[in-house]
């Protein structure tokens, strides 16, 4: 079911810490503190103060910058304290999406999986965070992190379903990019499409119990 049908829910708190520490990190990944809005953007390799919205990214507020281990380390503590309000967000890949398109992906990262919310902000968001809005119990069952094998099969489903769908992996990043397009029923004209996007971020630490 395409996530983008569905009626945009309350907005709560988030119920999950972060799903994992990423493999590796690029420019414009973000690192967010929900209670508080502080974020830092990783800009030319490292992690500047920005606002929230994004509008200034990039701008040194003049708090200082933070480093890849630093925020890695600190990604780490909030995976095993199940500290909810520490988000990490991955960087939008644009238009085109970046690596090579290959179908050969590697079979022994374990990767978390991050789909667009199509509501506020359209960020990308892990997909048991958007599930959990819809359906909270459903959300306990979709796993932070699936294995390399259980990726491709993912994968290879959303490419059997929807044709047109357009892979890539970006091994400098860490991650496999998925986009398609679905037709959106609920939409104003009606059939209008929509961009459906699923990023699945290799991951430095096991999945949580």
């Amino acid at each position: 079911m395409s996530t983008v049908t569905l009626t945009a829910p309350a907005v709560r708190p988030a119920l999950f810490p972060p799903p994992a520490v990423p493999l590796r990190f690029t420019d414009g990944d973000r690192y967010v503190w929900t209670h508080t809005q502080d974020v830092w953007t990783r800009v030319d390799g490292l992690w500047v103060p920005s606002r929230y919205d994004g509008l200034n990214a990039g701008q040194d507020d003049g708090t200082g910058t933070w480093t890849d281990a630093e925020v890695r380390a600190a990604l780490g503590r909030a995976v095993e304290k199940w500290d909810a309000r520490q988000r990490f967000v991955p960087a939008p890949p644009g238009i085109v999406l970046p690596g090579r398109m290959d179908l050969a992906l590697p079979p022994f990262h374990e990767a978390a999986q991050y789909v667009t919310e199509h509501q506020g902000r359209g960020l990308l968001v892990p997909l048991r965070d958007l599930v959990a809005r819809y359906d909270e119990d459903a959300a306990y069952d979709v796993p932070g992190v699936v294995t390399g094998s259980r990726m491709r099969d993912l994968t290879a489903g959303i490419a059997a379903e929807h044709g047109g769908s357009v892979m890539t992996y970006d091994e400098a990043a860490g991650r496999v990019y998925v986009r398609y397009w679905v037709r959106d029923w609920a939409g104003s004209p009606a059939r209008f499409l929509a961009e459906c996007l699923h990023v699945f971020v290799f991951t430095a630490s096991p999945a949580e119990a």
